[in-house]
């Protein structure tokens, strides 16, 4: 593995991977969150139906009807971190700041998994690291011994 897989590279790996790509995620989750925390704390939960869903590149661009406190019928775009099909009811939060866009915020277990990946991968940064470093040692050890060996052939 030493060959052509040197140390500089298997820092480049540990640093980025290991600790610059958690650092990345935390910010961004952290973002998510904090925006997920305003509509839920100063959001009102209400049924919304689900209009329209527009699929594109995998991803869903989604509508929802629901009405408000005052009854009015409102249309409004929907943040939702689930599929969903067009007719089906889901609870969402709406802010009073903001009636055109609702927010359904993803589960849990989901934002543990997500950690939890990317704990994996950040540990998992540093076995080449470790690898390399290890055969070094191994590898001078070894030429250790071979010179001890040499000085013995001498001596006899």
């Amino acid at each position: 593995m030493s060959g052509n897989f040197g140390i500089g590279k298997a820092l480049l790996i540990a640093i980025g991977v290991g600790i610059i790509l958690p650092i990345v995620f935390i910010f961004a989750f952290r973002m998510g969150e904090s925006k997920e925390r305003n509509y839920v704390h100063n959001g009102v939960l209400t049924p919304c139906t689900v209009d329209t869903v527009l699929t594109v590149g995998g991803k869903q661009q989604v509508s929802v009807v629901y009405q408000n406190a005052s009854g009015q019928t409102i249309k409004a775009k929907a943040i939702l971190n689930k599929k969903v099909r067009a007719g089906e009811v889901v609870e969402a939060y709406v802010l009073a700041s903001d009636p055109y866009e609702v927010y359904y915020p993803a589960s849990p277990i989901l934002k543990w998994v997500l950690y939890g990946i990317i704990a994996v991968a950040a540990i998992a940064a540093w076995i080449p690291l470790i690898v390399v470093i290890r055969q070094g040692k191994i590898d001078k050890l070894a030429a250790q011994a071979r010179a001890m060996n040499k000085k013995n052939d001498w001596d006899i």
